[in-house]
């Protein structure tokens, strides 16, 4: 399951969207990450403060996914932004 509710993006974070990707840097780290396209919609459903449930619905509704992987690959993927520092909950 999804951990439930709406992160956001860490205050403190730039980010910048070019094409079909997002860079984000984290200045307190000096980490870049740049984001591919299904990253990229995620990270602008962030911005805009969507929840995981919604972010999870788009996916599913959008993309040839099914809700389980759609909810692993979300998961995996919030999991990996919150440890680095890019969100918070």
């Amino acid at each position: 399951m999804i951990e439930q509710g709406t992160p956001k993006i860490a205050p403190e974070i730039i980010w910048r969207f070019m094409d079909d990707s997002a860079v984000v840097i984290s200045p307190a780290g000096g980490n870049v990450r740049v984001l591919n396209g299904m990253g990229t919609i995620i990270w602008k459903m962030l911005a805009q403060e969507e929840n995981t449930q919604s972010i999870h619905q788009y996916l599913v509704t959008h993309y040839e996914v099914s809700p389980e992987q759609a909810q692993q690959d979300l998961r995996t993927f919030l999991n990996d932004l919150t440890e680095r520092g890019l969100l918070v909950w």
